[in-house]
């Protein structure tokens, strides 16, 4: 279907098109990726994109790299499997397929066909040899006639882009979508909870690979479930989603047996149950996952196409014990927890002395050490980074193409050594520290959009509440802000990572009340204690008049910058000196960190509590010297 409000539409498939031309040499490069890439949910782009042109997002990304490789074989800049590959193909058999399906003849036959054909129009599949005798006049014609028709046929859109509020409605319940449960432990031993976490994740990982599937419900959202005894029915409707999976597993020995069952979400009927059996140290894993993923998108009725199944069947690493190691880590560093990620270093590395070309311990590591280093002390911010930085390299030498290392190498380059030129150039592509950057850099309204979008994917996630809470407050919506962080504050009490932002958050929006019961729930159920955590301490004991309370957390603060200790303590002093009206030792130590180098120094732009300091010249010229790219903000 040819959509007629093209003006904005325009404007977004430029920017897919830009986007896929940065990344056109990149096989690797689909759907997921795009979609992160250009900040929208997969759902919402493949709407878009059928809205625009009546295709799937699949069909749009092949199409532009058949495109550009038709332009490639006219000028001979190559042989057919050269030009396949530099256009993102994985094989030279499977883009002459494609390339013959969508053009009517051969790659081999382009520059033929180009040279004599003189009615030329390659952007449209098999004009040159189907209509080569045809009057270019009654083509256009024709052409023009049937547009005119596509026209009427789409009159019933009320708005650019966007499809009735009936239409979305059908649309969205046509649109297949799933959650995979965690896979539960019947095996009798906690320990191998592990092996439930790590097939979840992988069953979604492969899921994610299938384009005809418009949603696939995150790792991270789907765990809050593991223990929950909600129906499915409610779990797809808190999901929004069409399905859900679920299942058990147990091991003995090397036996494994996996029970599995998919759920019809919308009327709670079983539509598919099957037990898998193999052996646990072997490949029969691997296998196995890429038969589930394969059964449910033939009970889900959804396409499998061929580039699709050789990304399926595609395995992480050949070496078991390397993939057990990888999960054990991953399962550890997923707590959030200062214990977790201590926990969770030498499991990787035994990962990777196992199989050194497995790119997933590597990138997951660097991570372990970024924010290991950065926010939560476990490492001098030197020694973090630098660690990283190393496995991320040695990551770039196995894939230079994979957009986790570019996207975790982007992270620390900013946070680090403070470049915000590659920032500026990555933000879009980059993890949830993309988002982090609109809203330190001033873009609250293009961060409220994207965790926008994010949000109503993963509505269970953690990270987009509190990444919400903050957009609304920048944006001074702030009465919105504090509605969503009080009812969220009870379904995430036990998250270490919400605890952290909305204590503080409830601090700026002057929720005392809220914020120092997170923070006393923080203490309690958690030993760490990183300097944001003292920082939060030493406010509300100033507030209760616990002078010696205050001094307590201050000292702290002070011997963790005087030993050298990480999490930007110098950063949290000055904050406390501000917000305490002491602009004085709020400057001093405001150079500390900026002399330290801390990674908090990239907030020194946005953050509430050094308002009062930004009129100061000793401010601004910390400002600059940090090299922001963007104005100071002025004192409001």
């Amino acid at each position: 279907m040819l959509h007629v409000s093209q003006n904005i539409d325009q404007k977004f498939i430029d920017r897919l098109q830009q986007i896929l031309e940065e990344n056109i040499e990149n096989e690797h490069f689909g759907v997921s990726e795009l979609a992160m890439a250009v900040g929208v949910s997969r759902s919402n782009l493949h709407r878009k994109v059928h809205a625009y042109n009546g295709n799937s997002t699949s069909q749009f990304i092949r199409e532009f790299r058949l495109k550009k490789a038709i332009a490639l074989l006219q000028h001979q800049e190559g042989t057919v499997a050269e030009i396949a590959y530099r256009v993102g193909f994985s094989s030279p058999t499977y883009f002459n397929t494609c390339f013959k399906d969508y053009y009517g003849y051969p790659p081999g036959e382009a520059k033929t066909i180009h040279q004599r054909t003189s009615f030329e129009n390659p952007d449209r599949p098999g004009i040159n040899s189907k209509y080569e005798g045809l009057n270019s006049r009654w083509m256009l014609g024709l052409l023009l006639t049937l547009m005119m028709i596509a026209v009427l046929s789409t009159s019933y859109y009320i708005r650019i882009g966007q499809p009735s509020d009936r239409a979305q409605s059908e649309y969205t319940i046509k649109q297949k979508s799933i959650a995979v449960l965690p896979i539960k432990n019947w095996s009798g031993n906690p320990d191998l909870d592990y092996i439930g976490d790590g097939m979840t994740d992988a069953i979604i990982t492969r899921l994610t690979k299938i384009s005809s599937i418009a949603k696939v419900t995150p790792f991270t959202s789907v765990m809050q479930y593991k223990a929950s005894e909600k129906s499915a029915v409610n779990i797809a409707e808190e999901l929004s989603v069409t399905h859900i999976l679920q299942g058990n597993f147990q091991l003995s020995g090397d036996q494994i047996k996996i029970k599995l069952q998919l759920i019809d979400g919308h009327n709670n009927t079983h539509s598919w149950s099957e037990e898998y059996n193999g052996t646990w140290n072997s490949d029969d894993v691997f296998q196995i996952q890429s038969n589930v993923v394969e059964h449910i998108a033939e009970r889900m009725d959804v396409t499998i196409v061929d580039e699709e199944k050789e990304a399926l069947n595609k395995n992480p690493t050949q070496n078991r014990e390397a993939y057990n190691y990888w999960l054990k880590a991953k399962y550890q560093s997923l707590k959030y927890t200062k214990e977790g990620m201590e926990n969770a270093l030498p499991l990787f590395e035994k990962a990777i002395d196992l199989d050194s070309n497995f790119i997933e311990p590597y990138v997951d590591m660097a991570y372990v050490y970024l924010f290991g280093g950065g926010s939560w002390g476990l490492h001098t911010e030197k020694e973090a980074w630098q660690t990283a930085k190393g496995l991320l390299i040695d990551a770039k030498k196995i894939d230079s193409t994979n957009l986790r290392v570019k996207s975790a190498l982007t992270d620390g380059l900013y946070i680090y050594e403070w470049d915000f030129e590659t920032m500026e150039r990555n933000y879009r592509t980059a993890s949830n520290l993309g988002i982090i950057y609109r809203l330190q850099s001033g873009r609250h309204s293009e961060a409220l959009e994207v965790i926008e979008y994010f949000y109503k994917e993963q509505p269970q996630s953690v990270f987009y509440h509190s990444f919400k809470a903050q957009a609304l407050y920048f944006l001074d919506r702030k009465q919105e802000a504090s509605d969503l962080l009080r009812s969220s504050d009870k379904l995430y009490s036990d998250q270490i990572m919400y605890l952290r932002a909305a204590s503080r958050f409830h601090y700026y929006l002057e929720n005392y009340a809220a914020s120092k019961a997170l923070l006393t729930k923080l203490l309690a159920q958690f030993p760490d204690r990183p300097p944001v955590v003292l920082w939060l301490g030493a406010l509300h004991k100033t507030r209760d008049d616990d002078i010696e309370g205050a001094n307590l957390y201050l000292r702290e603060l002070k011997r963790r910058f005087n030993t050298g200790e990480s999490g930007s303590p110098a950063w949290f002093l000055a904050l406390y000196y501000s917000s305490t009206a002491d602009p004085e030792k709020a400057i001093e130590w405001l150079r500390r960190s900026y002399e330290n180098h801390d990674m908090e120094m990239i907030w020194l732009r946005e953050e509430p509590a050094l308002r009062p300091l930004r009129d100061d010249p000793r401010y601004l010229g910390i400002y600059h010297k940090v090299g922001f790219p963007l104005p100071a903000k002025t004192p409001r």
